[in-house]
């Protein structure tokens, strides 16, 4: 019989771990609590509240298994875990569509001026001449690492007439790049030749900071950046500053190098900043909890 913490807030009923797992729900337990009943557990449920550290995986004698609903997995110390022979999952992709139409949303939005164009209007303004936007369709794509989310939201943007560019560390199969009419290209064309850039990388050494002041200034003056994958990719007080200069039209993040954000980011001209809502969809939080309830169902079911 396995036993199951869930450490976080959770729709439980969703979760469907089968008649072998015994569940213990504490969503609002402390990191105290968890070091003190650590070693009593199979497997660990998380979210993004409860850190998976090297202490907790110490006092984690019976552990096997760690599964965190959604993509991320900062808050688990997954290499350490791994050393000590525990498996980690996720569900990254049951947030695929959502996150995409998100991104596909930033874009438009910052294309259209919306946000000013909204508080302006209930402001008593009509600035109708003033507001004058852009189209996506003709314009090129660069979308900073194609995994599935990069993939759909290809797709999306072939639909709309847009020109796509992919870079990624890894090699692309060719037929995942044909089908979407897509050039692989070296990160600094990418940034040179892109009217909007979309970053989906996760958060490793190589990756804390990738875009800052040298590549902003690669970037065309009117290329508007979009960040829906970590905050920590892009040096925030750099971007901040290279908005101010006009070095680039406009950005949009979701994610931020510190949740909630503070700092000049936070009055940079041209922004739409979101609170890490990529994923944020009754359909993607639904899905999120049942890939991982069936995750966790599989691993004990098969030994």
């Amino acid at each position: 019989m396995a036993k199951v913490l869930i450490c976080d807030h959770v729709e439980v009923e969703k979760l469907a771990l089968g008649p072998g797992v015994v569940v213990d729900y504490k969503p609002t337990i402390t990191k105290e609590e968890l070091l003190s009943v650590a070693g009593e557990y199979d497997a660990f449920i998380v979210r993004s509240r409860t850190k998976i550290d090297r202490a907790v995986l110490d006092r984690a004698t019976r552990l096997r298994l760690v599964a965190r609903p959604g993509t991320g997995l900062d808050n688990i110390d997954v290499e350490y875990a791994k050393s000590k022979g525990v498996t980690v999952v996720n569900s990254p992709e049951s947030l695929v569509e959502a996150v995409a139409e998100h991104v596909v949303l930033l874009m438009l939005a910052l294309s259209r001026k919306l946000v000013v164009a909204d508080v302006g209007t209930r402001a008593g303004k009509w600035e109708k001449n003033a507001l004058m936007g852009k189209e996506l369709k003709g314009k090129v794509l660069g979308i900073v690492g194609l995994g599935r989310i990069g993939r759909r939201i290809a797709e999306v943007a072939k639909t709309l007439g847009m020109s796509i560019m992919f870079y990624d560390v890894i090699s692309i199969p060719p037929e995942v790049v044909a089908p979407l009419g897509a050039r692989v290209v070296g990160l600094d064309e990418l940034l040179r030749s892109s009217d909007y850039i979309t970053l989906h990388v996760p958060m490793t050494p190589d990756t804390v900071h990738m875009i800052g002041v040298q590549r902003l200034s690669q970037m065309k003056k009117n290329a508007f950046l979009i960040n829906t994958s970590r905050g920590g990719v892009i040096d925030e007080t750099a971007l901040a500053v290279a908005l101010q200069n006009g070095v680039i039209a406009g950005a949009a993040l979701d994610v931020f190098e510190k949740e909630p954000p503070a700092g000049p980011i936070l009055t940079a001209p041209n922004t739409i900043l979101t609170p890490h809502i990529g994923g944020q969809t009754e359909e993607a939080q639904t899905n999120a909890i049942v890939v991982v309830g069936e995750k966790v169902r599989d691993f004990f079911s098969s030994g």
